[in-house]
């Protein structure tokens, strides 16, 4: 409705002050560039003429989701002294505006509660509550040549999850994998046109959010800092200059190039980067090898149907066989099959456990322990397994099949299923307490060869999923997406974004595993039927059947 009355507003401003030409000739007009944005500025009121204390704080709250030129409107109602003094960009508690109230603690304070849905660190770190208790915010009213003014609030600001998503934006900042391959995302939310550019290259520089730190790493030193703090931008190109504890070697200069390129290629306006290091224009040709975000999985499932074990083909239920692997994988009776980079290794679990299976080689039994979950086969070719009614029994094995055992950073009775990222860096699962199932993301910290260290202690918690999840897959780099089940047989699939929000919709009947896809459309359900389900405008549709197991490979 704010962007409807801002366009309306617009248009009565111009039909009062220029006239419609109704004759004359055909004139080109200005061409349509990439700079004019669609985004539109949130127009909102300063305070009225004898606003009573209720109407200054419905107004502060209203301005303050107006960025623009820092808040300026919104601190308009605020003292003189104070409006220096208040902290807009330390974050923000989003809530459910219906269930806002308010408390009159005395003449001149008033305290609000809010209920919270999500909240927003300073370095735009988007984390769900861990309960829904109302939280108490305070303001102090004070008079100021006879107009009330707030005088004390909160850092940061107070926002409705409706016009959060109004205001604030996902931009992904990138770090580093332990090998310097890939470039991962670790998601931010931030306000405004004006300065996102500047808010992305600090965040950058603070360094990767705490649950993500032990599985990443930054080009940037601890010492680095952006001076002046601003990244302004000329002709599509964000200048950054750099000055500290920073290597001024030419792989170095790479690789924080690299890292502010791709965080900032969200930002609309900007097209380019020139990186300075203390006023010094870095001028150091690119890789010969960039790094990029892990490649999208293979599009064509992998499936088990009949005594083969191949690819499916895109129409039809045709499946071509891997050759030397087929055969070795099916006469393991297989439940389900994980797949390694360029489809050269295979994780087979079976009655007797988990199995690896390589090329040109016999199988080898790694894991024969009881109510395994299904495997996961890492691009380090490590297998990760786990059994059902044992989630802290975590183990992985090498190449060579030598097993190390692993701390898990969470506790429950269950585990359901565990799925890696296919950059390696963060491991997803599916964790009971007995009462409810909880996805949950935690980082994988290795060594330079690829070998797993340690798990970070710090859990990504999202909220609790509804009915009875089964399976998880990862969509792409940042998002992971689960299906649940229901008593009357019917399926759910919920998408998480990882550091924003989820989505849901319905699956497919007697779903019972999903199956990693580029992007919603790619997600293919394995059924009870052996039916091999894709998404079809609102609904599904059956794309083959008679498969026993389905998997995918991941992109190399």
């Amino acid at each position: 409705m704010r962007a409807v009355a801002a366009l309306i507003l617009v248009a009565i401003t111009l039909t009062g002050c220029i006239g419609i030409p109704r004759s004359g000739p055909v004139n080109n007009g200005r061409p349509f560039a990439a700079e004019d944005s669609l985004e539109l500025d949130i127009i909102v009121p300063g305070p009225m003429k004898d606003a009573t204390q209720q109407q200054i704080l419905d107004g502060f709250i209203e301005a303050a989701q107006s960025p623009r030129n820092n808040y300026q409107v919104a601190r308009e109602f605020l003292t003189p002294t104070f409006s220096g003094q208040w902290e807009a960009d330390r974050g923000a508690t989003v809530d459910v505006r219906a269930l806002r109230t308010r408390q009159q603690v005395d003449e001149t304070s008033t305290r609000v509660l809010a209920t919270p849905v999500a909240a927003l660190t300073v370095s735009g770190q988007y984390e769900n509550p861990s309960s829904s208790a109302v939280i108490p915010l305070a303001y102090h009213f004070e008079k100021v040549q006879g107009q009330w003014r707030i005088a004390e609030a909160p850092p940061g600001i107070l926002i409705d999850e409706i016009s959060f998503y109004e205001v604030f934006r996902p931009y992904p900042l990138y770090f580093f994998d332990p090998s310097y391959r890939y470039l991962v995302p670790d998601l931010r939310w931030f306000a405004g046109r004006d300065s996102v550019q500047t808010n992305i290259v600090m965040a950058l520089l603070a360094g990767p959010s705490e649950w993500l730190a032990p599985g990443v790493i930054s080009a940037f030193s601890e010492g680095v800092r952006l001076i002046p703090m601003s990244v302004p931008v000329a002709g599509r190109v964000a200048s950054v200059n750099l000055v500290g504890e920073s290597a001024d070697d030419a792989i170095t200069v790479q690789r924080m190039r690299a890292q502010i390129t791709a965080s900032l290629a969200a930002v609309r306006r900007v097209d380019g980067v020139s990186l300075k290091i203390a006023g010094v224009t870095q001028d150091v040709p690119d890789p010969p090898t960039p790094p990029a975000t892990a490649p999208p999985a293979e599009s064509r499932p992998l499936v088990g149907r009949g005594d083969v074990f191949g690819y499916l083909a895109t129409t039809g239920n045709q499946v071509t066989p891997l050759p030397e692997v087929s055969s070795q994988v099916m006469k393991l009776a297989p439940t389900s099959v994980a797949v390694g980079t360029n489809a050269q290794a295979f994780a087979v679990q079976s009655p007797i456990g988990v199995s690896l299976v390589r090329v040109g080689a016999a199988p080898v039994l790694l894991d024969s322990r009881p109510h395994l979950v299904a495997p996961v086969l890492d691009n380090q070719h490590i297998v990760w397994s786990v059994p059902e009614n044992a989630p802290t029994d975590l183990l992985w094995y090498s190449r060579e099949g030598k097993s190390t055992a692993i701390t898990v950073p969470w506790t429950g009775t269950r585990i359901v299923a565990i799925q890696m990222s296919s950059d390696g860096t963060r491991l997803a699962a599916l964790v009971s307490d007995g009462l409810a199932t909880q996805l949950v993301v935690v980082a994988v910290a290795r060594s330079a060869t690829g070998e797993p260290i340690k798990l970070g202690q710090t859990l990504q918690r999202f909220p609790t999923i509804a009915n009875n999840p089964v399976s998880l897959a990862w969509l792409d780099a940042n998002t992971v997406a689960v299906l649940s089940t229901t008593p009357s047989g019917s399926t759910k699939i919920t998408t998480q974004v990882l550091g924003g929000v989820a989505t849901v919709r319905s699956g497919p009947d007697g779903g019972v595993v999903v199956l990693v896809g580029n992007g919603m459309q790619g997600v293919r359900v394995l059924t009870t039927t052996g039916d091999l389900d894709a998404p079809s405008g609102v609904g599904w549709q059956v794309v083959a059947s008679g498969i026993r197991f389905a998997s995918t490979q991941p992109g190399s």
